[in-house]
């Protein structure tokens, strides 16, 4: 005599079976999906691309005596991506502390510059082993009768043109990450920028004109003579 199948409780046969294999399938899928990003996550980004990321090359200007003649002088000046971070090299003394302290540093903050967007990168090294976190960086200004408003977005946009998730903030190793998520290391940035301050003063501060180009940042201390375009205008 033949097996009748089983019957759950609704008094179909077969289907909690069903929904448990879709539900086993799901959990797989997404746990895949974690070990893979953290997989990512862990894997360096190359940074071969950025000029000036191994030092090499001839000595470069010293930007601080530049970006000061550029403002009493009142005459804009390019400054290179390499020039960027050989100041960056020389300059900057980053130490992380905390609980890895002594088992974590910062070995090199550099900056990767293309058209309207800048990278901030931190390249550490825990336990031997080499990883990075990078922010993205915009600078927006619009001018209206009050005189030139500045503002840094700190994403570099949507994933895609119709996107609904959040805007990309940046990158954990190779892995592109949601703009919430570098609040972990927003204080790291923070401490960068305090450092750097003098430069950053004369660079941003003092500046009323910026535009981020491949390779390179044009910095223009000079206020529009007269206004075009409209209240809000961008330029």
């Amino acid at each position: 005599m033949s097996k009748k199948p089983k019957e759950n409780h609704t008094g179909h046969p077969g289907k909690t079976s069903l929904v448990g294999k879709l539900f086993r399938l799901l959990t797989l899928l997404m746990c895949g999906g974690i070990v893979y990003a953290i997989y990512m996550m862990l894997q360096p980004q190359t940074l071969v691309d950025i000029d000036g990321h191994d030092l090499s090359g001839s000595s470069p200007r010293n930007l601080h005596e530049v970006l000061t003649k550029a403002v009493e002088g009142n005459y804009s000046v390019t400054v290179t991506e390499s020039e960027i971070n050989h100041l960056l090299a020389n300059e900057l003394v980053a130490k992380q502390g905390g609980l890895l302290e002594g088992e974590a540093s910062v070995k090199r903050v550099l900056v990767r510059l293309k058209k309207d967007l800048a990278e901030v990168i931190i390249v550490r090294e825990v336990f031997g082993y080499e990883i990075t976190v990078s922010m993205y960086l915009q600078i927006q200004q619009m001018e209206d009768k009050n005189g030139i408003k500045t503002k840094i977005h700190l994403h570099g946009g949507n994933y895609e043109k119709r996107s609904v998730l959040p805007n990309i903030g940046g990158r954990f190793g190779k892995l592109s990450i949601p703009q919430g998520f570098l609040n972990a290391v927003v204080p790291d940035y923070i401490k960068i920028a305090r450092a750097m301050q003098p430069e950053i003063d004369l660079g941003f501060q003092k500046m009323a004109r910026f535009e981020i180009l491949d390779k390179r940042l044009i910095l223009d201390p000079r206020r529009p003579t007269r206004h075009v375009g409209g209240e809000g205008a961008p330029f």
